[in-house]
This record gives structure tokens, C-alpha cells and sequence, in this order.
């Protein structure tokens, strides 16, 4: 992805607030019994249109993640590129500088990474006939990372696209479940990631990884099914299965904040 022009407002030595924080942060008990599993997303806090020099934008705090989106009008490709039937997607993936205590190079490489995963998750989503020799930009920008960023990233960025008009074949929503031997964790926070990411060498865990699941229910399709790890056929059509539950309550709030974003245009 080509380097953004765009600076953040923040001075490059800005370091997370919660380093001053006396940490009291404790993993959440999981479980291997499906029926003890809850299957509801976070506390869930989105708002639309907030930005207003952009087509469309959204603002998500999902539990303690907090992250802006923002969908520029589409523009024009340049006449020296050949010219495309379809439209195209151009995402940006960026953390703020307070909003993670990783601060190396692997960061960049995270964004890069998360920027071409969200695009593969929106393309399927957006009607890119309607937008020949087109290309529509979409910005995300992470304030607080405490797990579940590319999914509450997709989430934020489905509101914002039909907030801003484009047009979409249906309101997108994805959710984060992560499995380490026997136990599933739904929702995960950024504590729980980095356990279920750690490669031991001498470990007895027979299956860890994690898996984004991003849903379209409308047409009962799954846009994007990423994995991290390892674990057999069975375990991710299970994971799987409890996604798209979660994706479904998720559907629910996203639509009823878009339902109150036209009602107050009409009063």
C-alpha cells in the first residue's frame, strides 16, 4: 500500500494512557461447553455521520476498542491506468499513536496487513458496477485497541458506508472468536489475542488460533472468513457458527442506529 500524505495530529511520542493506569485487567473465564458460551457481542456504543467533509463515517466503541471510519467520495482513476468495468477499493488501516504499547516496525506491518484484510471483507459488499473507472477510499483509524480491531473495524465501516449512500448489496457485521485447547473465548480482548497468537515450542495445546468471521445476512454469505493458527475442520465451523450468531445481535443495533439517523433527517 502506497505511504499515506496524511499526518496524525499527534506528536509521535505519545505513549498509552494506560501506562499510568495501575493495571487490573484479568482474562475473562472462558469455556468448553457450548451451552455456558455467550453468544452476544460487547457493549456497544456506534454513531454515524459524525464527520462532515466526507461521503460517509461512523464512530464504534465496542467494549473498550474505540476506532473512527471514513468513506471519501469515490474519485475518478487517472486516465493513464487502464481503465477497470468494476470500481475499485483503496483501505486504510491506521493505529494512533497512544492507542497500543507496540510501538515497533511490526506495527506498520499490522497495518499493512489489517488494511488489505478489510479490503478483501468490504469488496464483496459494495455494488463496484456502479462505480466503472471509480475508486472509493476508506479510512480507519484505531484510537483504542483492546481486541477485536478488524472486526469492529469491518462493523464501523459497514455503518459508514451506508450512512454515506453507497451503494451495498447489505449492512455487513463480523465478530472475533478465538480458541486455545479447550477453551473458546467470544469477543476477545487484546490480552486474550495475544495469548491465543503466543507460539510455544513444548506446549500440550492440541488446537489455537483465531478466526474473523464477517456476514451478510440478507443474503446469507460470508464476506470474509479470516484464520490465525491452527485447529481442525470441526472447530472452525463451530467457531464459525457462533460468529454468525453474534454478527446477527450485531446486525440488529447497527440497523436500528441507521433507522434513527434517517428518522432525524425527516423531522
Amino acid at each position: 500500500m502506497p505511504p499515506t500524505n496524511r499526518k496524525s495530529l499527534y506528536p509521535e511520542s505519545s505513549v498509552p494512557y494506560t501506562i499510568y493506569i495501575k493495571p487490573t485487567e484479568t482474562i475473562a473465564p472462558s469455556t468448553s461447553n457450548e451451552a455456558d458460551l455467550k453468544l452476544d457481542p460487547r457493549p456497544t456504543f456506534l454513531k454515524v455521520g459524525i464527520l462532515s467533509q466526507v461521503k460517509g463515517s461512523a464512530y464504534l466503541e465496542y467494549g473498550n476498542t474505540k476506532l473512527l471510519a471514513a468513506i471519501l467520495p469515490p474519485r475518478e482513476i487517472s486516465k493513464q491506468s487502464k481503465k477497470n468495468a468494476l470500481g475499485v477499493i483503496q483501505c486504510d488501516f491506521k493505529y494512533a499513536p497512544f492507542a497500543t504499547n507496540d510501538r515497533t516496525e511490526n506495527l506498520t506491518k499490522k497495518e499493512q496487513f489489517l488494511s488489505v484484510a478489510l479490503k478483501k471483507a468490504l469488496e464483496p459488499v459494495i455494488c463496484l458496477h456502479e462505480f466503472p473507472n471509480f475508486q472509493i477510499d476508506i479510512m480507519v483509524y484505531i484510537l483504542q485497541d483492546d481486541g477485536c480491531a478488524l472486526s469492529s473495524a469491518i462493523n464501523c465501516c459497514g455503518a459508514a458506508l451506508a450512512e454515506g449512500g453507497i451503494p451495498i448489496y447489505d449492512v455487513i457485521t463480523a465478530s472475533t472468536v478465538c480458541i486455545y485447547g479447550q477453551h473458546v473465548f467470544i469477543n476477545p480482548t487484546a490480552a486474550e489475542e495475544e495469548i491465543v497468537q503466543m507460539r510455544e515450542e513444548k506446549t500440550e495445546i492440541t488446537e489455537q488460533g483465531l478466526c474473523v468471521i464477517a456476514s451478510l445476512a440478507a443474503v446469507d454469505q460470508v464476506a470474509e472468513c479470516f484464520q490465525k493458527g491452527y485447529m481442525t475442520y470441526e472447530t472452525i465451523k463451530n467457531l464459525t457458527n457462533y460468529a454468525l450468531k453474534v454478527n446477527q445481535s450485531l446486525l440488529s443495533t447497527v440497523k436500528h442506529v441507521l433507522v434513527d439517523k434517517v428518522k432525524h433527517h425527516l423531522k
